[in-house]
């Protein structure tokens, strides 16, 4: 989860691992990838996200999409800069075209339900 800002006490400095994360969009063009290949994938990125925070680097897989007939994967990443992002994908060994700052709208509740990667709705409508 992505830690909202709060204000530090006192000088109204922030110490680094209270400042809120930057959202960085990984665009992937990856050649043959289907949904069974991108599940083996994903557990090497959370694996290295895990590795790099406990070693002090903040960072996070938020979410991944998957687009199967243009072969992208977009992959949206918590991180305290760029450079962290790009560390995550290489000790991953993943495929990274472009990295780009990002600002996330998430919402917590929709409307439709929405097919995710287990073929269960993500989503449902608060009236049903």
């Amino acid at each position: 989860m992505i830690t909202p800002y709060v204000a530090a006490p006192g000088d109204g400095s922030v110490p680094a691992m209270d400042r809120p994360l930057e959202t960085f969009l990984v665009e992937r063009y990856w050649p043959g990838i289907d949904l069974a290949r991108l599940r083996d994938a994903l557990p090497r990125l959370e694996a290295a996200a895990r590795a790099m925070t406990a070693a002090g680097s903040r960072v996070e897989h938020v979410g991944s999409i998957l687009m199967p007939v243009d072969e992208v994967v977009f992959s949206l990443i918590a991180a305290d800069n760029e450079s962290v992002v790009r560390q995550l994908n290489e000790r991953a060994d993943l495929p990274t075209d472009r990295i780009t700052e990002a600002i996330a709208l998430l919402t917590t509740r929709g409307r439709h339900r929405i097919r995710v990667a287990d073929g269960e709705p993500a989503t449902q409508s608060a009236e049903e």
